[in-house]
């Protein structure tokens, strides 16, 4: 004799629980998923400035010239652009550039809208700053040794305003610091890490 088969469905309100729950976990997950999302790109931006300083003082010794690392609002389209880029202390848009004569002559640039969403979006923001003796005017020079030709330390700090405030000041966004001490050492560091001997710190 064959018995039948029954099969078994959802029911609405096993379906209704199991909706309920999906959305309760999505509602956990994506605030975190937009902190994750907004460090990721201060890390990118980060990732890109120490790019270029590092450019900058490589071909300040392969060179044996001045270079410059230099933060600039000018648009990368501008011509002689080398020479007309004005330096800006929170300039989004950085250039390198190799003494060339009474000149300048440009070794790499990039705009900082860059990996932002769009061409005109300001999200990630940056200012620089230098200790004694020098003053940060959005330059900063290596000579053919690697090291910064005026001695003076350098720092650039990394934020994003719009996504938060950053973790040191009590938010959820972890800023980037780039350093840049006197010998021409260069290093990406966390604000917020203290912890004596820990490397992510500054």
């Amino acid at each position: 004799m064959l018995s039948s088969l029954h099969q078994r469905g959802f029911t609405l309100v096993e379906l209704l629980v199991g909706l309920t729950l999906l959305a309760l976990l999505l509602g956990l997950g994506v605030p975190a998923m937009g902190t994750y999302l907004q460090n990721s790109k201060l890390a990118s931006a980060a990732a890109s400035y120490y790019n270029g300083l590092q450019t900058a003082r490589t071909e300040a010794i392969r060179r044996n010239v001045r270079t410059e690392f230099v933060l600039t609002d000018t648009p990368l389209s501008t011509a002689n652009f080398a020479n007309a880029a004005g330096a800006d202390i929170s300039g989004r848009n950085w250039l390198v550039r190799a003494a060339s004569g009474a000149e300048f002559a440009a070794v790499e640039a990039k705009a900082g809208a860059e990996g932002d969403g769009s061409a005109g979006a300001a999200a990630i923001q940056v200012t620089g700053s230098a200790s004694a003796p020098a003053v940060f005017d959005g330059r900063i020079p290596f000579n053919g040794f690697g090291q910064t030709a005026d001695g003076a330390p350098y720092r650039i700090d990394i934020s994003n305003p719009a996504a938060g405030t950053c973790l040191q000041s009590g938010g959820k966004i972890r800023c980037r610091r780039i350093t840049v001490s006197p010998g021409g050492q260069i290093a990406v560091c966390d604000p917020t890490v203290v912890a004596t001997g820990d490397t992510r710190g500054c």
